[in-house]
């Protein structure tokens, strides 16, 4: 009995030490790209949610409110940090690490020791390195639909480890309703996969109760989430609009098709855009290749057995989910670049559990021929070359924040309140840590009005604040132009371009008379 405890403290020690070296690596990898304007609406809207105002009263958010998800984690985070750049990329490297430790887990099973292990290595082989430039982006930067899959694989990890428990469909319906509480992509990738595959399997095997109160467990999710929602709006809490996504044009579909097929390309470390092809980079591209084509092949396999009724069932729900993200990206207006790789983010941890649960078996074969030892050696190889990647390469460590320049030139000058285009705005007060705090603003006409994304009502109180300088990104004249400004309030007293921001300096508040918050 002591030595099983031992042994337990000891799994638990390395578990420890594994979660807080991934983290440390991954945040090298964060700091390689600054905050942008959401990350740091973010950092503000936790802040607040933790300093008096839970129900973010005030807050216009985005179509993706992250409020009892990641909002939540940004909140603890600022207790070590408190606002600033870096707990952003903290954040991230905490976020995707999590990612890793519950795909792992996913991708183990109920498997027992050889085969256990073996699953787990492919789940993390798959996952440990993302690519540098956009799969740094994509997976290691704010909020974004990455976060999101932790309460999406969390769900699955129950209905795979739990079966046939009374509690099963109950604690999936509420990871799922928490999950699409803060980002309605798990309605689409949890809530609808995990009704029509326990619906199709009703109809053909003998455990139809199980089945349907699975069913019944997908659609509990989306009334939780949207009755909550509906509470939140009663009592007065934040804005965020619905997601504006509507059905593409047939004609656009073949161009979808082929920017989401980059995009898996991106985040499953197969696609490299922007990087030369210098022989390492090279290397490592063919090293994701092979996870990226056992996690094709498990795809086709298990959907064969899916659509048969010989599929496990977490099996099937994933193939399902894969199948959903990816569709929806092609044939709706959700927006469709490199950039848009976090639309189908969770298509990653799930891809590597289901290559984990399809390959450990066939690796962990007890009398392995040629191709299994082939298969094994390989894996060994992928992992050594990943993990001392991770050890040896340090990404060149980014500004903070975008718009740093401005906010240091700001803050040499004593100016502590004005207003902004918004991809500048937010950042500029969280990489000051409030010394200096700017309005989002947006072009309306020949006028500047306030942005109603990602910003309180309270910051464009004229009785508060006293806003005496409007900046202005030169590169994006739709968040608003020096002319606008002009036009409104006169010449400024000074202006002054710092890098590709303008900064116009004036000697009246600028809140008296501007338009009401999403007036």
């Amino acid at each position: 009995m002591r030595q099983k405890v031992m042994i337990g403290a000891g799994s638990v020690v390395v578990a420890v030490g594994l979660f807080v070296g991934l983290c440390a690596a991954y945040l090298r990898m964060a700091r390689a790209f600054p905050i942008n304007g959401d990350g740091a609406s973010n950092a503000l809207q936790a802040w607040d949610m933790f300093h008096g105002n839970p129900l973010l009263r005030g807050w216009a958010l985005s179509d993706v409110s992250f409020y009892p998800t990641e909002l939540v984690q940004y909140g603890i985070v600022q207790w070590f940090t408190g606002v600033t750049a870096d707990q952003v990329h903290v954040t991230a490297a905490i976020t995707y690490t999590m990612i890793v430790f519950v795909a792992a887990a996913l991708a183990k099973g109920r498997a027992e020791g050889r085969e256990a292990g073996l699953r787990v290595a492919v789940a993390v082989a798959i996952l440990l390195l993302p690519v540098p430039g956009t799969g740094y982006q994509t997976l290691l930067s704010s909020p974004n639909h990455t976060g999101s899959a932790v309460p999406l694989i969390l769900a699955w990890l129950v209905l795979d480890r739990l079966r046939h428990r009374v509690w099963t469909p109950v604690l999936v319906a509420l990871l799922l309703g928490w999950g699409a509480m803060g980002d309605p992509l798990i309605t689409f990738v949890g809530a609808v996969p995990l009704a029509v595959v326990c619906a199709y399997r009703a109809l053909r095997r003998d455990d139809r109760l199980y089945e349907l109160s699975l069913v019944a467990a997908a659609a509990v999710s989306v009334v939780l989430s949207r009755g909550l929602r509906h509470l939140l709006d009663a009592l007065g809490a934040f804005q965020s609009p619905h997601p504006p996504i509507e059905l593409a044009p047939l004609s656009d579909w073949p161009h979808r098709a082929w920017m989401t097929a980059r995009m898996v390309g991106v985040v499953f470390g197969t696609h490299r855009p922007g990087w030369h092809p210098a022989a390492f980079e090279i290397l490592l591209s063919l090293l994701h290749l092979i996870g990226f084509a056992v996690a094709l092949v498990a795809f086709a396999v298990t959907l064969v057995r899916a659509v048969r009724g010989t599929a496990d069932r977490v099996d099937s729900v994933m193939i399902a989910a894969i199948t959903c993200n990816l569709g929806a990206e092609i044939v709706s207006t959700i927006s469709v670049d490199l950039m848009a790789a976090r639309e189908i983010a969770p298509v990653l941890p799930m891809g590597a559990a289901l290559a984990a649960r399809y390959a450990g078996p066939w690796l962990a074969s007890a009398a392995p021929g040629r191709t299994v030892r082939v298969g094994r050696g390989a894996l060994a190889a992928v992992l050594a070359v990943f993990a001392l990647t991770m050890v040896i390469y340090s990404p060149p460590r980014a500004e903070p924040s975008e718009a740093q320049e401005a906010a240091d030139y700001l803050r040499e000058r004593g100016l502590s309140y004005g207003l902004g285009a918004y991809w500048a705005s937010n950042n500029i007060t969280v990489t000051t840590e409030h010394k200096v705090v700017v309005a989002p603003v947006v072009g309306g006409g020949d006028r500047l009005v306030p942005f109603c994304w990602q910003s309180k009502d309270s910051m464009y109180d004229a009785g508060a604040h006293d806003a005496r300088f409007v900046v202005f990104e030169k590169d994006r004249p739709f968040y608003g132009t020096p002319e606008q400004a002009e036009h409104m309030w006169g010449a400024p007293v000074e202006r002054h371009d710092v890098g590709k921001y303008a900064i116009l300096l004036y000697n009246v508040n600028l809140l008296v008379g501007l338009p009401p918050h999403c007036g």
